[in-house]
């Protein structure tokens, strides 16, 4: 007969599942697709503006997105928090509904198959090119440091490969989140024993490498550094706890999907505000890093308020096409930059002359280079995750899973 606590949880995991969040796909998959198109925007120039005469007489003459693609960066502070989230959701199923705690080996262990595979199926791709196409100029000191530092997830950490790295600059991210990886297991036992107290070191040692950084005339190298971000997982943690906290206490009616929902959409506003006013910036790197602990705040509150907002609108989030995108976004993530420089270097779609079309204006082969990078990134993140990825994750999986059943056998005496 199960236990009362198990019939408990199943009662409101039924109602409200707090073993996969459905709106996280669609979140995930669209912070990615901002970053994306930021990196493309910065290629293409294509403004994401329309004059709208029809509207007229609503008094709007004029749509304008630009301020999507060119303050698309940060959707990276809103990719970290939903990784402390998402890092954080098992402790805090453990903490309230008693669930038994994940194993730092396993731990370890998806964390490995998740990323290791597409990474360096990346490196080893980024470095034979760059190497036989002769790249490096013969420079193998800084080809060596290069590779070196990109397998040990150290390379954000020299300022000399940061900027000049030929093996992908975005995979500083990658980096960043693998050296939290390293010191989780034991950030989340502190976390679970002394909630308080370790989000408040967390959140001090944040706030001071900050301060740090602000004072320095050139900080673009300090805002990807780990503790610049502490405090964005921090709040992670906190969002993961609330959450499976307020599983136990509500069920899903249409007052509270109602509040929930215009909560979501008044965030939205919020975030529309705060990077209207991040395009008139004088120091584009000093109002990231004073804005990055509100920023995730405003996250943790919109991921909340959208899991728990009225059925149509998590629909926007959760949907088979949110779901596929999610499924790739990793892969997206580390190709798309590649891919759009690759096909604007080699002329794709091909012009003449010395003056490339956006910087003429020419709005067709903008168009045209646009939706070409958008399709080779599309499909390149499809080909690495179901050829590259997953493949490898389940090999992972399965080979470390047979010797762990090895040495049960021996043990047992089988």
């Amino acid at each position: 007969m199960a236990s009362p606590q198990k019939s408990e949880q199943e009662k409101y995991v039924s109602d409200i599942n707090i073993h996969h969040i459905d709106v996280l796909d669609g979140i995930r998959a669209l912070a990615i697709l901002i970053v994306v198109w930021f990196h493309m925007w910065q290629q293409c120039w294509l403004m994401p503006i329309a004059d709208t005469p029809a509207l007229s007489f609503l008094n709007i003459s004029q749509i304008d997105l630009d301020w999507i693609p060119r303050t698309g960066y940060i959707m990276v502070t809103l990719m970290i928090f939903l990784s402390g989230f998402c890092l954080f959701l098992p402790y805090a199923r453990h903490s309230i509904y008693g669930e038994v705690l994940p194993k730092t080996g396993i731990f370890y262990k998806k964390r490995v198959a998740r990323i290791l595979p597409s990474y360096l199926f990346c490196i080893i791709i980024m470095f034979v090119c760059n190497a036989v196409s002769g790249a490096y100029y013969g420079d193998t000191a800084f080809m060596m440091k290069d590779l070196f530092t990109h397998l040990t997830f150290t390379f954000n950490l020299s300022k000399e490969v940061t900027t000049y790295t030929l093996l992908n600059g975005v995979l500083w991210t990658v980096a960043l989140e693998v050296q939290f990886y390293i010191i989780f297991p034991a950030i989340q036992y502190f976390f679970r024993k002394k909630p308080i107290l370790t989000y408040i070191v967390m959140n001090i040692i944040s706030f001071a490498f900050i301060l740090y950084a602000q004072k320095l005339e050139n900080n673009s190298f300090m805002l990807h550094q780990l503790p610049s971000y502490l405090g964005v997982y921090a709040n992670g943690f906190v969002g993961a706890q609330i959450f499976v906290g307020l599983s136990k206490k509500i069920k899903r009616d249409n007052y509270i999907g109602l509040i929930s929902t215009i909560t979501s959409l008044g965030c939205i506003y919020v975030y529309y505000i705060m990077m209207k006013e991040l395009c008139l910036a004088e120091k584009v790197n000093n109002w990231q890093l004073h804005n990055r602990y509100y920023l995730s705040v405003l996250f943790m509150i919109f991921v909340l308020s959208t899991s728990f907002s009225l059925g149509f609108y998590r629909k926007i989030f959760s949907n088979r096409i949110m779901r596929f995108l999610s499924t790739i976004s990793f892969n997206l993530y580390i190709w798309h930059q590649v891919i759009t420089i690759a096909l604007k270097e080699h002329r794709i779609p091909y012009y003449e002359g010395d003056i490339a079309p956006n910087e003429s204006g020419d709005k067709i082969w903008m168009w045209k280079y646009f939706l070409l990078c958008v399709a080779a990134s599309l499909a390149m993140a499809v080909f690495t995750t179901y050829l590259i990825e997953k493949p490898c994750s389940r090999l992972i999986m399965k080979i470390r899973s047979s010797h762990s059943s090895e040495r049960e056998s021996h043990t047992t005496g089988k």
